[in-house]
């Protein structure tokens, strides 16, 4: 449903049911070779890989249109039948070879070259009620059409340094083509070529002997898919029809990853910080038109008033940063561990809605903190709290701006006896604020169980478990973009109970301790049974 501030516009409900089937097959062959000088590799890869899929689905739904009355404007029903057939291989390869320069030097090459071969045909018909069969073949939404990826990637890298002092650097060419050959309803032919150099840099430094840095760049690319490239509308929300964009371009992103650890093994104190940078060109964005009046876009294809035509977009402005800070330590008058976290996102996300080009910034803080319990193998037991809150503002309209948050308090007790019966508990509370009407939301999950440990060493394992004891359980998230606000609320499996035997494969038998000549000898061992060194 689609949503003003103040008034209703458009509804749609719909019952939607698809039936899927096929395989999936990959293949490798590696060779490796090491040559006598230390350093020096060769290997070969080939890889070969199938994929077939068959499947067919209904779509029924209505979609009606209101004035500021509350009147309906428009009142329109689809039933169709999809039957869809997808066949494809790919053919791969890869040949590197490393050669060492100086102590601590080493260079390496490496050439990969891939061909991905794609066949679709989807056929739709309409529902005819004289004949009470989907027997109305429609050409608007049926296609046909063959696939070519092709892609060559060459690169060369040098690293130098050891596992304490590292640094490299790299230069990447890649060529990617992109064919596709529609046949019907009409002939469209779609040839793509792109061209990139990529660099990447890493540096590692131990600071301490506690304590470690790790830095890395690297650009990348993202190509359209070949479905985003085809101009073909799909009508699954007849409310939301989108289609493919034969002018899209290749996305280029640079992302920037830091890495800091800190780790104290006596006083078992530990800190590790970490922060995400990412910019794209390009990027593969959504341009929205909602139509003021009924608009043709083909035949038998129309975009009624209210409703969406939705586009792929190359636009530039994307940004995303991430950080993430977590700090532990012990707790020794419970035995138990503390942990705190704290992290930060933003993300810049480009849109166009009616010709407007805009952004919508996302802003998320997030906290939490958790105990975990190192009692004995008789008692565990896990207390945490978490809360996320997102502020997002939409340049282009006010209305879309919003803020949410999200809560989650979770306990956990396990129980074990020296006779192997054992009980467990999970108890998790969530709270949903801030979202549409119908979508705030707070709810428990608990998950029980109850069982026995038995057989030799306890191997085997009998346990009884209820989940969503209180049947409460609910699936809710938010989606943001530039174009809108989307909660989603979606139907899932609340209390179901399972009963699971588990069996544990242990054979790892006590090391044997030799001597200098090469005979083994009993006693010497060290704890846990295994010779010392």
């Amino acid at each position: 449903q689609y949503f003003t501030p103040t008034d209703l516009i458009s509804t749609i409900n719909s019952i939607t049911s698809k039936s899927t089937s096929g395989y999936n097959s990959n293949n490798n062959l590696l060779f490796r070779h090491a040559f006598e000088k230390k350093g020096r590799t060769i290997s070969l890869n080939l890889g070969a890989g199938f994929n077939h899929k068959n499947g067919d689905g209904y779509l029924n739904s209505r979609s009606v249109n209101y004035d500021t009355t509350g009147a309906i404007t428009l009142d329109t029903a689809t039933n169709q039948f999809t039957d869809q057939l997808v066949n494809g291989h790919t053919v791969s390869g890869s040949l590197a070879y490393t050669e060492p320069i100086g102590k601590k030097g080493q260079l390496q090459i490496n050439y990969s070259p891939s061909v991905t071969k794609n066949r679709s045909v989807q056929e739709v018909f309409q529902f005819d009620n004289g004949s009470n069969k989907y027997s109305v073949f429609d050409t608007s939404y049926s296609n046909k059409f063959d696939n070519t990826t092709t892609s060559h990637s060459a690169n060369a890298s040098y690293r130098v340094g050891d596992r304490d002092n590292m640094f490299s650097v790299g230069l990447s060419y890649k060529y990617l083509e992109l064919n596709s050959d529609q046949t019907f309803p009409q002939a469209i032919t779609v040839n793509k070529h792109f061209n990139n150099i990529l660099p990447n840099l890493m540096w590692r430094k131990k600071i301490s002997t506690k304590s470690t840095i790790n830095i890395m760049y690297r650009a990348s690319t993202n190509a359209p898919s070949i479905i985003q490239l085809q101009n073909v509308i799909d009508n699954s929300n007849t409310l939301q029809l989108s289609s493919g964009n034969p002018d899209l371009k290749q996305q280029v992103s640079n992302t920037l990853s830091t890495r800091y650890q800190f780790n104290d093994t006596k006083t078992g104190k530990s800190f590790f910080a970490n922060l995400f940078l990412q910019q794209a060109d390009n990027y593969i964005a959504s341009a929205t038109y909602t139509a003021s009046a009924d608009s043709v876009l083909s035949k038998d294809v129309i975009l009624y008033k209210n409703s969406q035509l939705t586009k792929p977009t190359n636009l530039n402005g994307y940004l995303n940063l991430r950080s993430f800070l977590t700090y532990a330590m012990p707790l020794k008058f419970i035995k138990s561990n503390l942990n705190l976290n704290g992290g930060f996102t933003y993300s810049k996300l480009p849109g166009i809605s009616n010709n407007l080009s805009g952004y919508s910034n996302n802003y998320t803080y997030s906290g939490g903190a958790g105990i975990t319990s190192n009692i004995s193998q008789y008692v565990d037991f896990n207390v945490s709290y978490s809360v996320s809150v997102t502020n997002t503002k939409n340049t282009l309209d006010e209305s879309k701006n919003t803020n949410y948050t999200t809560q989650t308090a979770g306990a956990s007790l396990n129980l074990l006896n020296k006779k192997g019966w054992f009980v467990q508990n999970d108890v998790n509370f969530n709270s949903y604020t801030g979202l549409g009407a119908g979508f705030n939301q707070t709810y428990v999950l608990w998950n029980a169980g109850i069982g026995k440990k038995f057989l030799k060493n306890q191997a085997g394992e009998l346990k009884l478990t209820v989940f969503d004891l209180l049947k409460q359980n609910q699936s809710i998230t938010r989606n943001v973009d530039v174009n809108y606000i989307e909660d989603i609320h979606n139907q899932v499996l609340q209390q179901y109970f399972m009963l699971t035997f588990t069996y544990k494969l242990k054979n790892f038998g006590t090391a044997k301790a030799s001597t200098g000549n090469g005979e083994n000898q009993r006693g010497n061992r060290g704890p846990g049974g295994f010779a010392p060194f």
